[in-house]
């Protein structure tokens, strides 16, 4: 009926509508799941990727972009979740084929930079969907390089957007004036950028090198210090090109990125930032550490193809001298940081299960939780990606730009009596049973802290405040 009635063109003049988004989602779902393709060829003859990458145009109602984007991502979502027929030939999408298609993403870039705020922000949706879908295909052995092709014919122009992008708000907050804030869309280029370099195709690092794609992400990272999403992101365009064997890739990077000079030149001001009254760590220093560790170890990896290209830009006075002076200094006090007891929260899936099994049998009864913090939660309470963004001055100090959640695990689950709970047990009552929390002993008390010269609600993370700990009865 929709096929003989002309339906679906008429749903898409309305596709400012969410119902009507949802619509086109399931129909198009059911046609892809449909063993039988004679019975749904019709909606492959209505040229639908056409007709919703037209709908980014900017004279269109940003709801119409929203919901087209929002379609074509679909799209790239359904060829993970549809179960193909093993009868069928391939598992590729016709709708993904076609979407991938030079014509496509041709046409696509030209509506997300035609100007209009709207279509950037929804057609780098797309886009970012689009070229990680392509990373997965090429790690599978298909050629996508048709499709890479267009994306490097427009990349100059997103690497403009990178460094003057269109007008945005001001955005004061604690950390000071962002003018201009980095941006949703800047992020959305960034990850399009780093999925282009996770090829490491040589092509695609030769139009990266000449219009020096590095340099600018390593200006954006020391510009935006409180970005943690940046921070993390860059560091892992880093970790690409360091341990990648491209030399040429390499060399900007180095060279033109000027990575070792700016990280030396980072822990320097932040040392003399660090003097300042209620100053804090810049957020960035965690990923710096971890950099430049990342550096040093696959400089002197001989599986390495650029080893030797690393040794080279690492052999000055000045690098040396950070190693010694720093860099083995942090990494030694982190190493008895993470060896260090500290307090934390509940890890939600540990205790779910764990309460779970710790639960049967007790007939309701009531229950003691001990805590223990093992060497992974000790791990945990630093975070993995950005370990290091406690100050390492203080061995209390868990920093604002941590990936890693404050957690500790719950070590063991009993049943006891009420009689054999002492005077340091915390009880806390409802009206079901009564939940007996061990506390007593726990490391890392916060009293010595609090009364400390040193201490001020900026640089300090203060236990104390995260902990429910009601007067003893």
């Amino acid at each position: 009926m929709m096929q003989s009635r002309g339906v679906m063109a008429q749903l898409l003049r309305h596709l400012e509508a969410y119902s009507i988004l949802d619509l086109l989602l399931k129909v198009v779902s059911e046609a892809e799941e449909n063993v039988s393709e004679s019975q749904m060829e019709w909606i492959y003859e209505l040229d639908l990727v056409e007709k919703l990458v037209n709908k980014l145009d900017p004279t269109l109602d940003s709801d119409v972009h929203a919901n087209a984007s929002a379609a074509l991502v679909g799209f790239l979502s359904m060829q993970q979740q549809v179960q193909w027929p093993s009868s069928l030939p391939s598992t590729q999408s016709r709708f993904v084929d076609v979407l991938l298609s030079a014509e496509s993403v041709r046409a696509l870039l030209e509506k997300l930079l035609s100007g209009s705020p709207s279509t950037l922000e929804h057609g780098l949706t797309v886009l970012v969907e689009l070229v990680r879908h392509c990373a997965n295909m090429a790690r599978s052995g298909n050629d996508v390089m048709p499709t890479i092709d267009e994306m490097l014919k427009r990349l100059g122009d997103l690497v403009a957007v990178l460094r003057s992008p269109p007008p945005i708000p001001v955005i004061v907050n604690t950390t000071g004036t962002l003018d201009p804030p980095l941006g949703s869309n800047r992020l959305k280029i960034l990850e399009v950028m780093h999925a282009l370099i996770g090829l490491r195709n040589k092509e695609v690092d030769k139009v990266m090198i000449e219009l020096g794609v590095l340099p600018t992400c390593l200006d954006l990272f020391f510009k935006y210090e409180w970005h943690n999403f940046l921070h993390n992101l860059v560091k892992k365009v880093v970790e690409i090109v360091v341990k990648g064997e491209n030399e040429e890739i390499k060399g900007s990077l180095f060279f033109d990125g000027q990575i070792l000079e700016r990280i030396i030149r980072s822990h320097a001001e932040n040392e003399e930032a660090e003097k300042q009254p209620k100053a804090t760590r810049k957020g960035y220093m965690g990923q710096l550490r971890e950099m430049a560790n990342m550096i040093v170890t696959e400089s002197s990896n001989e599986a390495n193809g650029g080893a030797k290209m690393m040794q080279s830009a690492l052999d000055t006075d000045a690098w040396r001298e950070f190693v010694a002076e720093y860099l083995e200094k942090l990494n030694e006090l982190h190493e008895k940081l993470i060896g260090r007891p500290q307090p934390g929260g509940f890890n939600s899936e540990d205790e779910d299960e764990e309460m779970a099994g710790g639960m049967q049998g007790l007939g309701g009864g009531p229950i003691a939780f001990e805590f223990r913090a093992t060497d992974d939660d000790q791990e945990d309470l630093f975070g993995k990606d950005d370990e290091d963004d406690s100050d390492p001055e203080e061995a209390d100090v868990v920093d604002q730009d941590e990936e890693g959640d404050t957690e500790m695990h719950m070590a063991s689950i009993s049943a006891v009596e009420p009689s054999a709970l002492d005077d340091e047990t915390i009880v806390l009552s409802d009206s079901v049973s009564a939940m007996h929390i061990d506390v007593a002993g726990m490391p890392g008390d916060p009293a010595d802290e609090v009364d400390s010269p040193e201490y001020n609600d900026v640089n300090f993370w203060k236990p104390k405040m995260n902990w429910f700990q009601p007067e003893p009865h």
